[in-house]
């Protein structure tokens, strides 16, 4: 099966549009039975994003945990930070500044890339070295 890694190319610059375009994400993949991992830089962007899937929408529950809690069977989200990797999901969103150790464990992954050049510019090189790694590219512009 054809691995895939999905860039979002968003307009706007500010970080908290790409976390919640993340969240929106989140709740396409849970309607899709799947299980994903979001990776942060920092584990103060994790417990960030850990309160923002909490309270983004009243009426949506995304079940989820950080990587260094007790994982809880039911939560089909995991966060995970810095060298605090989830080996293995359906679908990677990857705020790291590189590629993950093993992309291959992941069936897709998706970059959300701000207007911003310097992610811009990051972005470019992951797209590299994820086509180097045979996967199959997209690019889609938000």
């Amino acid at each position: 099966m054809t691995r895939k890694a999905s860039f979002y190319l968003l307009s706007q610059d500010k970080p908290l549009d790409q976390y919640l375009f993340a969240c929106r994400l989140c709740e396409k993949i849970l309607s899709q039975k799947l299980q994903a991992y979001i990776h942060m830089q920092t584990e103060e962007l994790a417990h960030y994003m850990d309160d923002l899937l909490w309270s983004y929408r009243p009426e949506s529950f995304l079940p989820h945990c950080l990587i260094d809690a007790d994982i809880d069977e039911e939560a089909r989200i995991i966060i995970g930070y810095a060298d605090n990797y989830q080996d293995k999901a359906d679908v990677l969103i990857n705020f790291g500044q590189v590629l993950p150790p093993d992309p291959e464990n992941f069936q897709r992954i998706v970059e959300i890339i701000s207007s911003e050049e310097s992610s811009r510019a990051l972005g470019r090189q992951r797209w590299q070295a994820y086509k180097e790694a045979g996967f199959e590219l997209e690019k889609h512009e938000v």
